[in-house]
């Protein structure tokens, strides 16, 4: 709403001064932006921090449209890091493109990979939902996840994966994607915010053309790092990079903790 209002041609603004965001929201005309406006009187002393997240934002935002990767990209990526068949999607319908899993399989390879310095398992393709339970209390997720270490059943870390391919442009689903992230991390700190139990919460994503026409949900998912509702956003070719140091450090957490489980046992919880 913002950058609408500053920049006729709906480009994201570079920088929104402090000063400048109470006329620019009154520009908008709408009763969100009169809320908001509202709210804002009362809290003027954030003006400042919403100016400089507003350019960090959009720092962080260029800096993740940097390292999207095309389909052929994550293909040739894939293959630095395991010899296996890269599998696809199944698409029924004649005509439409059949998307690799190039995302999915880089992830679960580096995940084996880092696994093997460690006697802890890993569950890479849950078939329930993730629950934590003790004697006190039980926070069963609100959707199937991706992956979690050591299993489903009081995990460590969880984590999504959001890959887009193919020859059409991203779409509602890109916003649905969003969504999720935002379900999952919200219903997860507000568990922890009543019984201190932290459980780390990442997201994956990558599709270069997808993602390039739907900017304001990456700017989105953004801003789910920044307000604490993922402990990481792994951006494309991050999974090569950074992706193999957080998983390393859920394992070692996970040992140190006690919850090694089964090596090679992909646990479930009972909650489909």
């Amino acid at each position: 709403m913002l950058a609408d209002q500053i920049n006729a041609k709906h480009r994201y603004a570079e920088k929104i001064p402090a000063r400048e965001i109470i006329p620019v929201l009154r520009k908008a005309n709408s009763g969100a932006a009169d809320g908001l406006i509202q709210y804002l009187d009362g809290h003027s002393s954030i003006l400042d921090k919403l100016s400089d997240y507003w350019c960090r934002r959009g720092e962080a935002s260029k800096e993740a449209f940097s390292l999207l990767r095309t389909e052929d990209e994550a293909k040739s990526d894939y293959s630095m890091v395991s010899d296996r068949a890269l599998q696809s999607y199944g698409v029924k319908l004649e005509g439409y493109h059949k998307s690799s899993k190039a995302l999915v399989n880089t992830v679960d390879a580096i995940v084996y990979e880092e696994q093997k310095a460690f006697e802890v398992s890993v569950n890479t393709n849950p078939q329930s939902r993730a629950a934590v339970v003790s004697g006190e209390h039980i926070w069963v997720s609100p959707r199937r996840l991706d992956g979690a270490i050591p299993g489903l059943f009081n995990p460590t870390a969880l984590w999504e994966i959001k890959e887009y391919w193919g020859k059409t442009l991203g779409g509602s689903k890109m916003s649905d994607a969003i969504y999720e992230l935002q379900l999952v991390g919200t219903e997860l700190r507000l568990f922890e915010d009543e019984f201190d139990i932290h459980v780390s919460h990442f997201a994956i994503i990558d599709g270069l053309r997808q993602w390039e026409s739907r900017k304001s949900d990456l700017r989105r998912a953004i801003d789910l790092l920044y307000s604490g509702l993922l402990d990481e956003l792994i951006v494309g070719r991050e999974v090569l990079t950074e992706w193999p140091r957080v998983v390393r450090e859920c394992f070692e957490l996970a040992h140190a903790q006690g919850k090694s489980g089964a090596k090679g046992e992909q646990q479930e919880s009972l909650f489909e």
